[in-house]
Protein backbone atom coordinates (compact mmCIF):
# COMPACT_ATOMS: atom_id res chain seq x y z
CA UNK A 1 0.00 0.00 0.00
CA UNK A 2 2.93 2.27 0.94
CA UNK A 3 4.41 1.63 -1.91
CA UNK A 4 1.56 2.31 -4.32
CA UNK A 5 1.12 5.66 -2.64
CA UNK A 6 4.64 6.35 -3.32
CA UNK A 7 4.32 5.54 -7.02
CA UNK A 8 1.19 8.04 -7.50
CA UNK A 9 3.20 10.63 -5.30
CA UNK A 10 5.79 10.73 -8.25
CA UNK A 11 3.52 10.52 -10.84
CA UNK A 12 1.75 13.69 -9.44
CA UNK A 13 4.73 15.62 -9.09
CA UNK A 14 6.17 14.71 -13.05
CA UNK A 15 2.49 15.65 -14.15
CA UNK A 16 3.01 19.17 -12.35
CA UNK A 17 6.49 19.52 -13.15
CA UNK A 18 5.41 19.32 -16.56
CA UNK A 19 2.71 21.68 -16.31
CA UNK A 20 4.85 23.99 -14.99
CA UNK A 21 7.22 23.37 -17.37
CA UNK A 22 4.52 24.44 -20.08
CA UNK A 23 2.54 27.27 -18.09
CA UNK A 24 6.37 29.17 -18.23
CA UNK A 25 6.79 28.68 -21.98
CA UNK A 26 3.18 29.77 -22.36
CA UNK A 27 3.30 32.93 -20.45
CA UNK A 28 5.67 35.05 -22.25
CA UNK A 29 3.25 34.05 -25.57
CA UNK A 30 -0.13 35.11 -23.36
CA UNK A 31 1.46 38.44 -22.36
CA UNK A 32 2.14 39.44 -26.37
CA UNK A 33 -1.08 37.96 -27.10
CA UNK A 34 -2.50 40.63 -24.54
CA UNK A 35 -0.39 43.33 -25.81
CA UNK A 36 -1.27 43.06 -29.27
CA UNK A 37 -5.16 43.13 -28.16
CA UNK A 38 -4.11 46.54 -26.76
CA UNK A 39 -2.10 47.51 -29.77
CA UNK A 40 -5.68 47.20 -31.64
CA UNK A 41 -7.14 49.81 -29.76
CA UNK A 42 -5.74 53.15 -30.98
CA UNK A 43 -4.98 55.40 -28.58
CA UNK A 44 -7.71 58.67 -28.76
CA UNK A 45 -4.58 61.39 -28.11
CA UNK A 46 -1.71 60.91 -30.48
CA UNK A 47 1.17 63.79 -30.28
CA UNK A 48 1.47 64.42 -34.27
CA UNK A 49 5.56 65.44 -34.93
CA UNK A 50 5.73 69.02 -34.76
CA UNK A 51 5.88 70.89 -38.52
CA UNK A 52 8.55 73.32 -39.15
CA UNK A 53 11.10 72.39 -36.48
CA UNK A 54 14.59 72.67 -37.57
CA UNK A 55 14.50 68.95 -36.98
CA UNK A 56 13.06 67.14 -39.69
CA UNK A 57 11.19 63.54 -38.33
CA UNK A 58 11.68 60.68 -40.96
CA UNK A 59 8.86 58.56 -41.93
CA UNK A 60 10.28 55.98 -39.86
CA UNK A 61 10.58 57.91 -36.82
CA UNK A 62 6.88 59.10 -38.03
CA UNK A 63 6.11 54.84 -37.82
CA UNK A 64 7.71 54.18 -34.30
CA UNK A 65 6.09 57.48 -32.56
CA UNK A 66 2.70 56.35 -33.83
CA UNK A 67 3.80 52.03 -32.49
CA UNK A 68 4.57 53.76 -29.13
CA UNK A 69 1.06 55.58 -28.79
CA UNK A 70 -1.07 52.44 -29.62
CA UNK A 71 -1.13 52.62 -32.94
CA UNK A 72 -0.87 49.47 -35.23
CA UNK A 73 1.02 50.69 -38.56
CA UNK A 74 3.04 49.41 -40.92
CA UNK A 75 6.23 49.69 -41.44
CA UNK A 76 8.14 52.22 -44.21
CA UNK A 77 8.55 50.95 -47.64
CA UNK A 78 11.68 49.49 -49.17
CA UNK A 79 12.89 49.55 -51.91
CA UNK A 80 14.28 45.83 -51.79
CA UNK A 81 14.65 42.69 -49.71
CA UNK A 82 17.62 42.81 -47.25
CA UNK A 83 20.84 41.56 -48.31
CA UNK A 84 21.54 39.07 -45.52
CA UNK A 85 24.65 38.82 -45.93
CA UNK A 86 25.77 42.61 -46.20
CA UNK A 87 23.64 44.14 -43.67
CA UNK A 88 25.05 44.45 -40.29
CA UNK A 89 22.90 44.48 -37.20
CA UNK A 90 22.93 47.26 -34.43
CA UNK A 91 20.91 48.80 -31.83
CA UNK A 92 17.50 49.81 -32.25
CA UNK A 93 17.40 46.80 -34.46
CA UNK A 94 14.03 44.81 -34.01
CA UNK A 95 13.88 41.33 -34.48
CA UNK A 96 12.25 38.18 -34.18
CA UNK A 97 13.33 35.04 -32.45
CA UNK A 98 11.15 31.91 -33.00
CA UNK A 99 11.50 28.39 -31.89
CA UNK A 100 8.80 26.33 -34.01
CA UNK A 101 8.14 23.21 -32.04
CA UNK A 102 5.48 21.37 -30.52
CA UNK A 103 4.66 24.01 -28.26
CA UNK A 104 6.12 27.37 -30.69
CA UNK A 105 7.58 30.33 -28.96
CA UNK A 106 8.21 33.87 -30.75
CA UNK A 107 9.63 37.04 -29.47
CA UNK A 108 10.01 40.67 -31.10
CA UNK A 109 12.90 41.68 -29.69
CA UNK A 110 15.37 45.39 -29.80
CA UNK A 111 18.62 45.17 -29.81
CA UNK A 112 20.39 46.93 -26.84
CA UNK A 113 22.88 49.92 -27.00
CA UNK A 114 25.55 46.96 -26.23
CA UNK A 115 24.64 45.52 -29.11
CA UNK A 116 22.92 42.52 -27.39
CA UNK A 117 19.18 40.60 -27.74
CA UNK A 118 17.51 39.23 -24.21
CA UNK A 119 15.80 35.87 -24.97
CA UNK A 120 13.16 35.02 -22.11
CA UNK A 121 13.82 31.82 -20.73
CA UNK A 122 17.55 31.49 -22.28
CA UNK A 123 19.07 34.34 -21.84
CA UNK A 124 21.40 37.35 -23.31
CA UNK A 125 23.27 36.87 -26.65
CA UNK A 126 25.28 39.28 -28.63
CA UNK A 127 24.85 39.59 -32.09
CA UNK A 128 25.57 43.40 -32.64
CA UNK A 129 28.03 44.13 -35.68
CA UNK A 130 27.28 40.46 -37.04
CA UNK A 131 25.81 40.50 -40.38
CA UNK A 132 22.44 39.27 -40.60
CA UNK A 133 23.37 35.68 -42.08
CA UNK A 134 26.02 35.76 -39.01
CA UNK A 135 23.61 36.67 -36.55
CA UNK A 136 21.12 33.62 -37.85
CA UNK A 137 23.39 31.08 -37.70
CA UNK A 138 24.87 31.88 -34.26
CA UNK A 139 21.66 32.41 -32.74
CA UNK A 140 20.37 28.75 -34.35
CA UNK A 141 23.53 27.27 -32.64
CA UNK A 142 23.04 28.97 -29.54
CA UNK A 143 19.41 28.37 -28.37
CA UNK A 144 19.38 24.72 -30.02
CA UNK A 145 21.35 23.79 -26.83
CA UNK A 146 18.35 24.56 -24.63
CA UNK A 147 15.77 24.24 -27.26
CA UNK A 148 16.64 20.10 -28.22
CA UNK A 149 13.39 20.40 -30.84
CA UNK A 150 11.89 22.77 -33.44
CA UNK A 151 13.05 24.68 -35.72
CA UNK A 152 15.07 28.14 -34.56
CA UNK A 153 14.80 31.48 -37.03
CA UNK A 154 16.25 35.02 -36.75
CA UNK A 155 14.19 37.47 -38.65
CA UNK A 156 14.43 41.17 -39.14
CA UNK A 157 11.55 42.91 -38.18
CA UNK A 158 11.79 46.82 -38.05
CA UNK A 159 15.16 48.56 -39.60
CA UNK A 160 17.01 50.70 -36.52
CA UNK A 161 16.97 54.31 -37.01
CA UNK A 162 20.20 56.81 -36.53
CA UNK A 163 21.66 60.58 -36.84
CA UNK A 164 23.46 61.45 -39.73
CA UNK A 165 25.11 64.91 -40.89
CA UNK A 166 24.32 66.86 -43.72
CA UNK A 167 26.25 69.80 -44.55
CA UNK A 168 27.03 71.98 -47.42
CA UNK A 169 24.99 73.56 -50.13
CA UNK A 170 21.72 72.32 -48.96
CA UNK A 171 18.88 74.85 -47.89
CA UNK A 172 18.87 73.31 -44.00
CA UNK A 173 22.00 71.92 -43.14
CA UNK A 174 21.84 69.88 -40.14
CA UNK A 175 21.20 66.34 -38.22
CA UNK A 176 18.86 64.21 -39.53
CA UNK A 177 16.97 60.92 -38.74
CA UNK A 178 17.19 57.80 -40.80
CA UNK A 179 16.96 54.05 -40.60
CA UNK A 180 19.64 51.25 -42.25
CA UNK A 181 17.42 51.37 -45.15
CA UNK A 182 17.51 55.05 -46.10
CA UNK A 183 20.08 56.07 -49.11
CA UNK A 184 21.98 59.12 -49.32
CA UNK A 185 18.93 60.87 -51.81
CA UNK A 186 16.81 60.64 -48.80
CA UNK A 187 18.98 62.30 -46.71
CA UNK A 188 19.50 64.83 -49.55
CA UNK A 189 15.90 65.23 -50.01
CA UNK A 190 15.29 66.32 -46.40
CA UNK A 191 17.82 68.60 -45.92
CA UNK A 192 16.19 70.45 -48.58
CA UNK A 193 12.57 70.43 -47.80
CA UNK A 194 10.69 73.59 -46.98
CA UNK A 195 11.30 74.61 -43.04
CA UNK A 196 7.88 75.35 -42.59
CA UNK A 197 4.03 74.36 -44.43
CA UNK A 198 4.45 78.45 -44.62
CA UNK A 199 7.68 78.11 -46.36
CA UNK A 200 7.09 78.80 -50.18
CA UNK A 201 10.84 79.36 -51.55
CA UNK A 202 11.57 77.82 -54.22
CA UNK A 203 15.41 79.01 -54.59
CA UNK A 204 17.56 76.36 -53.91
CA UNK A 205 21.60 76.35 -53.69
CA UNK A 206 23.91 75.91 -56.51
CA UNK A 207 24.91 72.39 -55.01
CA UNK A 208 26.34 69.78 -57.20
CA UNK A 209 24.87 66.14 -58.25
CA UNK A 210 28.14 64.58 -58.90
CA UNK A 211 30.56 65.06 -56.03
CA UNK A 212 28.93 64.55 -52.45
CA UNK A 213 31.06 63.10 -50.49
CA UNK A 214 29.46 60.65 -48.04
CA UNK A 215 32.25 60.41 -44.84
CA UNK A 216 32.10 57.27 -42.63
CA UNK A 217 32.67 56.81 -38.93
CA UNK A 218 35.59 55.44 -39.58
CA UNK A 219 37.18 58.24 -41.91
CA UNK A 220 36.46 57.03 -44.92
CA UNK A 221 35.42 59.01 -48.14
CA UNK A 222 32.94 57.92 -50.60
CA UNK A 223 32.34 59.76 -53.60
CA UNK A 224 28.09 59.75 -54.49
CA UNK A 225 26.46 60.34 -57.73
CA UNK A 226 22.98 61.44 -57.67
CA UNK A 227 22.92 63.15 -60.92
CA UNK A 228 23.50 59.36 -62.45
CA UNK A 229 21.60 57.94 -60.12
CA UNK A 230 18.36 59.69 -60.86
CA UNK A 231 18.86 59.53 -64.49
CA UNK A 232 19.71 55.63 -64.78
CA UNK A 233 18.31 54.38 -61.39
CA UNK A 234 21.14 52.18 -60.50
CA UNK A 235 21.54 51.86 -56.52
CA UNK A 236 24.91 51.76 -56.78
CA UNK A 237 25.53 55.51 -56.89
CA UNK A 238 23.15 55.90 -54.22
CA UNK A 239 24.48 54.03 -51.33
CA UNK A 240 22.69 53.14 -48.09
CA UNK A 241 23.82 55.62 -44.98
CA UNK A 242 25.72 54.15 -41.76
CA UNK A 243 24.89 55.27 -38.42
CA UNK A 244 27.57 57.93 -37.61
CA UNK A 245 27.98 59.03 -41.72
CA UNK A 246 28.01 62.43 -42.55
CA UNK A 247 26.95 63.93 -46.11
CA UNK A 248 28.88 66.89 -47.37
CA UNK A 249 27.32 68.54 -50.67
CA UNK A 250 29.43 71.12 -52.63
CA UNK A 251 28.41 73.69 -54.70
CA UNK A 252 28.43 73.18 -58.85
CA UNK A 253 31.55 74.40 -60.11
CA UNK A 254 31.52 73.96 -64.16
CA UNK A 255 34.24 76.19 -64.28
CA UNK A 256 36.80 73.65 -62.73
CA UNK A 257 36.13 70.93 -64.82
CA UNK A 258 34.01 69.86 -67.16
CA UNK A 259 32.49 66.88 -69.58
CA UNK A 260 29.99 68.04 -72.66
CA UNK A 261 28.28 64.99 -75.34
CA UNK A 262 26.11 66.98 -78.25
CA UNK A 263 24.74 65.42 -81.12
CA UNK A 264 22.13 62.27 -80.97
CA UNK A 265 21.46 61.56 -77.37
CA UNK A 266 18.58 62.01 -76.27
CA UNK A 267 19.32 64.55 -73.17
CA UNK A 268 22.91 66.91 -74.67
CA UNK A 269 24.97 68.18 -72.04
CA UNK A 270 27.55 70.11 -69.95
CA UNK A 271 28.47 67.67 -66.97
CA UNK A 272 30.30 68.09 -64.06
CA UNK A 273 33.98 66.16 -64.13
CA UNK A 274 34.41 63.63 -61.73
CA UNK A 275 37.95 61.77 -61.91
CA UNK A 276 37.56 58.48 -63.16
CA UNK A 277 34.70 59.23 -65.36
CA UNK A 278 33.98 57.07 -69.10
CA UNK A 279 32.34 57.88 -72.06
CA UNK A 280 30.21 54.52 -70.63
CA UNK A 281 29.26 57.59 -67.78
CA UNK A 282 28.93 60.26 -69.58
CA UNK A 283 26.05 58.37 -71.97
CA UNK A 284 24.28 57.52 -68.71
CA UNK A 285 24.30 61.05 -67.64
CA UNK A 286 23.22 61.92 -71.47
CA UNK A 287 20.34 59.39 -70.92
CA UNK A 288 21.99 57.32 -73.49
CA UNK A 289 21.66 56.96 -77.50
CA UNK A 290 19.03 57.92 -79.85
CA UNK A 291 17.93 55.48 -82.46
CA UNK A 292 18.94 57.55 -85.01
CA UNK A 293 23.10 57.82 -83.53
CA UNK A 294 25.99 56.84 -85.78
CA UNK A 295 27.59 55.49 -83.25
CA UNK A 296 30.33 54.13 -85.03
CA UNK A 297 31.71 57.32 -86.36
CA UNK A 298 31.57 58.83 -82.54
CA UNK A 299 34.30 62.22 -81.82
CA UNK A 300 36.02 62.55 -78.78
CA UNK A 301 37.71 66.18 -78.43
CA UNK A 302 40.29 66.13 -75.66
CA UNK A 303 42.11 69.43 -75.01
CA UNK A 304 45.95 69.01 -74.64
CA UNK A 305 46.55 72.15 -73.20
CA UNK A 306 46.56 74.30 -76.38
CA UNK A 307 44.23 72.63 -78.74
CA UNK A 308 41.81 69.82 -79.10
CA UNK A 309 42.92 66.11 -80.07
CA UNK A 310 40.27 64.54 -81.55
CA UNK A 311 39.49 60.88 -82.11
CA UNK A 312 36.87 58.40 -84.19
CA UNK A 313 35.52 55.54 -81.76
CA UNK A 314 33.38 53.07 -82.22
CA UNK A 315 30.95 53.31 -79.15
CA UNK A 316 29.30 49.93 -79.47
CA UNK A 317 32.75 48.65 -78.79
CA UNK A 318 32.66 48.03 -74.64
CA UNK A 319 36.39 48.82 -74.56
CA UNK A 320 35.66 52.43 -75.10
CA UNK A 321 33.22 52.75 -73.18
CA UNK A 322 35.57 51.75 -70.28
CA UNK A 323 37.99 54.49 -71.27
CA UNK A 324 38.55 57.18 -69.12
CA UNK A 325 38.34 60.50 -69.98
CA UNK A 326 40.34 63.80 -69.93
CA UNK A 327 38.92 66.57 -67.72
CA UNK A 328 37.18 69.09 -70.68
CA UNK A 329 36.65 66.31 -72.77
CA UNK A 330 34.06 67.26 -75.26
CA UNK A 331 32.02 64.26 -77.42
CA UNK A 332 30.05 64.80 -80.49
CA UNK A 333 28.00 61.97 -81.57
CA UNK A 334 26.79 62.30 -85.52
CA UNK A 335 23.12 61.36 -86.69
CA UNK A 336 23.17 58.62 -89.05
CA UNK A 337 21.30 60.02 -91.41
CA UNK A 338 20.06 56.40 -93.31
CA UNK A 339 18.32 55.33 -90.31
CA UNK A 340 15.69 58.14 -90.56
CA UNK A 341 12.58 56.61 -91.69
CA UNK A 342 9.51 59.36 -90.95
CA UNK A 343 8.74 59.44 -95.14
CA UNK A 344 5.67 60.60 -95.75
CA UNK A 345 3.42 61.88 -98.59
CA UNK A 346 -0.14 63.44 -97.88
CA UNK A 347 -2.91 62.51 -100.49
CA UNK A 348 -6.23 65.23 -100.51
CA UNK A 349 -8.75 65.55 -102.29
CA UNK A 350 -10.40 63.18 -104.85
CA UNK A 351 -9.05 59.62 -103.67
CA UNK A 352 -10.94 57.18 -101.94
CA UNK A 353 -8.98 57.02 -99.02
CA UNK A 354 -7.08 60.19 -98.48
CA UNK A 355 -4.84 60.79 -95.94
CA UNK A 356 -0.84 60.41 -94.50
CA UNK A 357 1.09 57.41 -96.62
CA UNK A 358 4.65 56.35 -95.60
CA UNK A 359 7.06 56.23 -98.09
CA UNK A 360 10.61 54.69 -98.87
CA UNK A 361 13.19 56.66 -99.87
CA UNK A 362 14.06 57.32 -103.46
CA UNK A 363 11.78 54.23 -104.27
CA UNK A 364 7.89 55.19 -104.09
CA UNK A 365 6.24 56.02 -107.57
CA UNK A 366 3.42 58.34 -107.85
CA UNK A 367 1.04 55.07 -109.11
CA UNK A 368 1.83 53.08 -105.84
CA UNK A 369 0.53 55.59 -103.43
CA UNK A 370 -2.74 56.66 -105.29
CA UNK A 371 -2.76 52.87 -105.40
CA UNK A 372 -2.47 52.92 -101.47
CA UNK A 373 -5.38 55.51 -101.66
CA UNK A 374 -7.99 53.54 -103.30
CA UNK A 375 -7.37 54.95 -106.33
CA UNK A 376 -9.79 58.27 -107.46
CA UNK A 377 -13.43 59.07 -106.98
CA UNK A 378 -15.88 59.38 -110.13
CA UNK A 379 -15.46 63.43 -109.63
CA UNK A 380 -11.33 63.18 -109.53
CA UNK A 381 -10.41 65.86 -112.20
CA UNK A 382 -6.95 64.24 -113.14
CA UNK A 383 -6.10 67.46 -115.50
CA UNK A 384 -6.21 69.64 -112.40
CA UNK A 385 -4.39 67.06 -110.57
CA UNK A 386 -1.18 68.00 -109.24
CA UNK A 387 1.67 67.31 -106.40
CA UNK A 388 3.52 70.08 -104.46
CA UNK A 389 7.11 69.77 -103.24
CA UNK A 390 8.13 71.25 -99.67
CA UNK A 391 10.38 74.54 -100.66
CA UNK A 392 12.80 76.26 -98.17
CA UNK A 393 11.81 78.08 -95.42
CA UNK A 394 10.81 82.17 -96.94
CA UNK A 395 13.72 83.89 -95.81
CA UNK A 396 16.18 81.16 -97.21
CA UNK A 397 14.25 81.46 -100.42
CA UNK A 398 14.31 84.75 -100.50
CA UNK A 399 17.81 84.90 -99.93
CA UNK A 400 18.56 82.24 -102.79
CA UNK A 401 16.25 84.28 -105.24
CA UNK A 402 18.86 87.67 -104.45
CA UNK A 403 21.83 85.61 -104.67
CA UNK A 404 20.78 84.02 -108.31
CA UNK A 405 19.51 87.46 -109.51
CA UNK A 406 23.27 88.82 -108.48
CA UNK A 407 24.72 86.16 -111.10
CA UNK A 408 21.93 86.48 -113.77
CA UNK A 409 21.54 90.11 -114.62
CA UNK A 410 25.36 89.69 -114.79
CA UNK A 411 24.91 87.58 -118.28
CA UNK A 412 25.35 89.59 -121.63
CA UNK A 413 23.61 88.85 -125.01
CA UNK A 414 20.00 88.73 -122.54
CA UNK A 415 17.58 91.56 -123.10
CA UNK A 416 16.52 93.54 -120.58
CA UNK A 417 12.85 92.52 -121.41
CA UNK A 418 14.12 89.14 -121.07
CA UNK A 419 15.52 89.73 -117.41
CA UNK A 420 12.52 90.95 -116.21
CA UNK A 421 10.10 88.55 -116.90
CA UNK A 422 13.19 85.95 -115.10
CA UNK A 423 13.05 87.95 -112.41
CA UNK A 424 8.99 87.52 -112.18
CA UNK A 425 8.90 83.85 -112.75
CA UNK A 426 11.50 83.28 -110.16
CA UNK A 427 9.57 85.99 -107.75
CA UNK A 428 6.54 83.49 -108.07
CA UNK A 429 8.70 80.01 -107.97
CA UNK A 430 8.73 79.79 -103.87
CA UNK A 431 4.79 79.97 -103.91
CA UNK A 432 3.83 77.69 -106.99
CA UNK A 433 6.55 74.64 -107.06
CA UNK A 434 5.14 71.99 -108.76
CA UNK A 435 6.48 68.58 -109.58
CA UNK A 436 6.44 67.99 -113.34
CA UNK A 437 4.21 65.08 -114.07
CA UNK A 438 0.71 64.19 -116.33
CA UNK A 439 -1.86 62.82 -114.29
CA UNK A 440 -4.06 62.01 -117.41
CA UNK A 441 -0.96 60.75 -119.39
CA UNK A 442 0.30 58.42 -116.29
CA UNK A 443 -3.43 56.85 -115.19
CA UNK A 444 -5.47 57.49 -118.52
CA UNK A 445 -3.13 56.86 -121.32
CA UNK A 446 -0.90 54.60 -118.91
CA UNK A 447 2.39 56.04 -120.07
CA UNK A 448 5.10 54.77 -117.48
CA UNK A 449 7.35 57.79 -117.81
CA UNK A 450 4.97 60.09 -115.96
CA UNK A 451 4.99 57.81 -113.31
CA UNK A 452 7.58 60.21 -110.51
CA UNK A 453 9.06 59.30 -107.66
CA UNK A 454 7.93 60.83 -104.73
CA UNK A 455 9.77 62.73 -101.89
CA UNK A 456 9.32 62.75 -98.14
CA UNK A 457 6.77 65.95 -98.00
CA UNK A 458 5.39 65.78 -100.95
CA UNK A 459 1.51 66.79 -101.12
CA UNK A 460 -0.46 65.20 -103.64
CA UNK A 461 -3.81 66.85 -104.34
CA UNK A 462 -7.06 65.59 -106.55
CA UNK A 463 -9.73 68.78 -107.26
CA UNK A 464 -13.32 67.92 -107.98
CA UNK A 465 -13.67 68.34 -111.41
CA UNK A 466 -16.39 71.13 -111.89
CA UNK A 467 -17.03 70.64 -115.82
CA UNK A 468 -16.55 73.79 -116.89
CA UNK A 469 -14.49 77.12 -118.41
CA UNK A 470 -14.32 80.23 -117.35
CA UNK A 471 -14.47 83.05 -119.32
CA UNK A 472 -13.74 86.20 -119.06
CA UNK A 473 -12.57 89.53 -120.79
CA UNK A 474 -14.27 91.14 -123.54
CA UNK A 475 -17.43 89.05 -123.68
CA UNK A 476 -21.13 89.53 -123.17
CA UNK A 477 -21.50 87.93 -120.19
CA UNK A 478 -18.33 86.56 -118.70
CA UNK A 479 -18.33 83.82 -116.34
CA UNK A 480 -18.48 79.42 -116.04
CA UNK A 481 -19.64 77.22 -118.82
CA UNK A 482 -20.01 74.21 -118.75
CA UNK A 483 -17.72 71.76 -120.33
CA UNK A 484 -18.22 70.34 -123.55
CA UNK A 485 -15.41 67.69 -125.39
CA UNK A 486 -14.25 69.09 -128.75
CA UNK A 487 -15.37 72.31 -128.53
CA UNK A 488 -12.52 75.34 -129.55
CA UNK A 489 -12.30 78.33 -127.55
CA UNK A 490 -15.33 80.23 -130.08
CA UNK A 491 -17.58 77.92 -128.89
CA UNK A 492 -16.93 78.91 -125.17
CA UNK A 493 -16.94 82.56 -126.06
CA UNK A 494 -20.71 82.49 -128.20
CA UNK A 495 -21.84 80.46 -124.96
CA UNK A 496 -20.68 83.66 -123.07
CA UNK A 497 -22.94 85.70 -125.07
CA UNK A 498 -20.61 86.31 -127.86
CA UNK A 499 -17.63 88.87 -127.81
CA UNK A 500 -17.95 92.79 -126.82
CA UNK A 501 -18.04 95.59 -129.34
CA UNK A 502 -14.13 96.34 -128.52
CA UNK A 503 -12.89 92.73 -128.28
CA UNK A 504 -10.04 91.54 -129.97
CA UNK A 505 -10.72 87.72 -130.38
CA UNK A 506 -7.62 87.06 -132.56
CA UNK A 507 -5.59 87.75 -129.72
CA UNK A 508 -7.62 84.69 -127.16
CA UNK A 509 -5.51 83.36 -124.42
CA UNK A 510 -6.31 79.87 -122.93
CA UNK A 511 -4.67 79.72 -119.93
CA UNK A 512 -4.54 76.12 -118.07
CA UNK A 513 -6.05 75.43 -114.43
CA UNK A 514 -2.81 73.93 -112.96
CA UNK A 515 -0.02 75.46 -114.31
CA UNK A 516 -1.49 78.57 -115.06
CA UNK A 517 0.75 79.15 -118.13
CA UNK A 518 -0.62 81.10 -121.29
CA UNK A 519 -1.38 79.74 -125.03
CA UNK A 520 -2.44 81.04 -127.72
CA UNK A 521 -6.04 79.90 -128.30
CA UNK A 522 -5.53 77.47 -131.22
CA UNK A 523 -2.37 75.72 -130.14
CA UNK A 524 -3.69 74.15 -126.90
CA UNK A 525 -6.62 72.11 -125.80
CA UNK A 526 -8.97 73.13 -124.05
CA UNK A 527 -9.76 70.97 -120.85
CA UNK A 528 -12.29 71.60 -117.57
CA UNK A 529 -10.85 73.81 -115.48
CA UNK A 530 -9.45 76.30 -117.47
CA UNK A 531 -9.68 79.93 -118.63
CA UNK A 532 -10.56 81.82 -121.38
CA UNK A 533 -8.99 85.45 -121.94
CA UNK A 534 -10.83 87.56 -124.40
CA UNK A 535 -8.51 90.77 -124.44
CA UNK A 536 -9.24 94.16 -125.83
CA UNK A 537 -7.27 96.28 -128.29
CA UNK A 538 -3.91 97.78 -127.31
CA UNK A 539 -4.74 101.36 -127.23
CA UNK A 540 -1.08 102.82 -128.77
CA UNK A 541 -0.61 106.49 -127.84
CA UNK A 542 -0.14 108.86 -130.70
CA UNK A 543 3.80 109.28 -130.24
CA UNK A 544 4.15 105.36 -130.38
CA UNK A 545 2.69 106.09 -134.20
CA UNK A 546 4.90 108.82 -134.65
CA UNK A 547 7.81 106.91 -133.23
CA UNK A 548 7.16 103.53 -135.29
CA UNK A 549 6.39 105.83 -138.75
CA UNK A 550 9.94 107.42 -138.37
CA UNK A 551 11.62 104.26 -137.77
CA UNK A 552 9.98 103.01 -140.81
CA UNK A 553 10.87 105.67 -142.74
CA UNK A 554 14.54 105.83 -141.63
CA UNK A 555 14.41 101.84 -142.39
CA UNK A 556 13.50 102.59 -146.07
CA UNK A 557 16.00 105.09 -146.14
CA UNK A 558 18.97 103.11 -144.96
CA UNK A 559 17.46 100.16 -147.48
CA UNK A 560 17.39 102.39 -150.14
CA UNK A 561 20.60 104.11 -149.60
CA UNK A 562 22.39 100.64 -149.43
CA UNK A 563 20.39 99.56 -152.36
CA UNK A 564 21.73 102.85 -154.67
CA UNK A 565 25.92 101.81 -153.11
CA UNK A 566 24.88 98.49 -154.30
CA UNK A 567 24.58 99.32 -157.88
CA UNK A 568 27.05 101.73 -158.04
CA UNK A 569 29.36 99.36 -157.70
CA UNK A 570 27.86 96.90 -159.52
CA UNK A 571 28.27 99.84 -162.47
CA UNK A 572 32.19 100.50 -161.85
CA UNK A 573 32.86 97.41 -161.92
CA UNK A 574 31.61 97.07 -165.61
CA UNK A 575 33.08 99.55 -167.16
CA UNK A 576 36.13 98.61 -165.92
Amino acid sequence: MLANMKRLLSLVFVFCLAAGTSLAQMLPQQQQQGASQQQQQPSTSIQMPQIGSSMFTSSSEFFRNLQSQGMLIQPPPYDRSVDTNSYVLGPGDIVNIGVWGPTPISYNISVTPEGSIIIPTFGVVRIGGMTLAEAKAYVRQDLSKQFKSGAITLTLIYPRSFYVIVSGRVRNPGRYTVTSFDRVDRAFELANLPRSANDTTTVFPNFSLRRIELVHRDGSVQNVDLLKFYMTGNLSDDPYLRAGDAIVVPGENLAAGSISISGAVKMPGNFEYVPGDRLKDLLELSGGLTGLADSAHARILSWNGSKYDEQTVNMEDTTVLDQPLAVNSRVVVPTDWSKINDYYVCVGGQVKSPGIYPISVDSTKLSTIINLAGGFTQWASLPKAVIYRKTAQAYSRQAIMLDTLSYIFRATGVSQEQLQNFSQELLMRPSTEVVSTNFVKLFADKDEKYDCTLRSGDSIYVPRNTYSVYVYGQVKYPGYIQYHNGWGYKDYIEAAGGPAEDAKTGDTKVIKGVTYQWYSAGDTRIEPGDFVYVPKPTIKPQLYSWNLFKDVITTIGAVASIATTIVLVIRTSQGK
